[in-house]
């Protein structure tokens, strides 16, 4: 609670001019300073923070969560799954978890993310579990199970989940179903289908993976448009025989 003591009157209120120069484009209106200088009123703060300064936000969520703010277990390990600290936020979102701080099953989705992210495949079960639990809530958590499943071999179950999320607009899973099919002989409509549904999306990377598609199926001048294509959406790699 250094910064919130650092900013305060001897009044007992807080300078906000002070705070604005230290923490310009911060909406300060959104913060109840009501409760003083506690845990709960820096994580508060430390939310406003999180859409100007990312870093500083985490840094305040730390100091709010270790002083006892339960919302700011959950928002730290939120916020370190999202920068890719997946080891730390895995710590913080097991807290969380066993503070009962938060959706629970977001939590876990989180979590299971982390674990996958984090690359021990000895938790891949733990992980799997907490995706699934995670997908109940969100689907956002759909892409991570899907790629946990295929890393496991379990291609039928992850091939039904990613065409349920195609079928929902997720983004990111008409990718990962075009590049499944793709591997499959007599897949290619299927494959196309998926590889548009992820173009539809704005995923430039479905253009470049149909375009090495295109070429690899003796489709040259097709391939090409789709190459160009890929490059206008952002993904400007080479066109060759090799998928992403």
């Amino acid at each position: 609670m250094d910064f919130l003591r650092a900013v305060r009157s001897d009044k007992g209120d807080f300078d906000q001019t002070v705070m604005r120069a230290l923490i310009p484009s911060v909406d300060l209106e959104e913060v109840d300073f009501s409760a003083g200088t506690t845990p709960n009123t820096l994580f508060e703060l430390a939310a406003a923070v999180w859409d100007v300064d990312e870093r500083l936000a985490i840094s305040m969520f730390r100091e709010a969560a270790s002083g006892g703010s339960s919302s700011a277990l959950a928002a730290l390990g939120e916020g370190l799954n999202w920068i890719g600290d997946h080891e730390e936020a895995t710590l913080w979102l097991r807290k969380a978890i066993s503070a009962n701080a938060g959706d629970a099953a977001r939590l876990a989705g989180l979590l299971g993310e982390s674990l996958l992210s984090g690359g021990d495949s000895v938790g891949f079960s733990e992980a799997e579990h907490l995706l699934k639990r995670g997908l109940a809530e969100s689907e956002e958590f759909g892409v991570p199970l899907a790629k946990l499943l295929l890393a496991q071999q379990k291609v039928a179950e992850a091939r039904e989940l990613l065409e349920r999320l195609v079928r929902a607009d997720v983004y990111g899973a008409a990718l990962l179903l075009g590049n499944l099919l793709a591997e499959e002989p007599g897949n290619f409509e299927a494959a196309e289908a998926a590889y548009r549904a992820g173009i539809a999306s704005g995923d430039g990377h479905s253009a470049h993976n149909l375009a090495v598609m295109m070429l690899e199926n003796g489709e040259p001048a097709r391939a090409r448009e789709l190459h160009e294509l890929a490059k206008l959406m952002g993904d400007s790699s080479p066109l060759e025989t090799a998928r992403d």
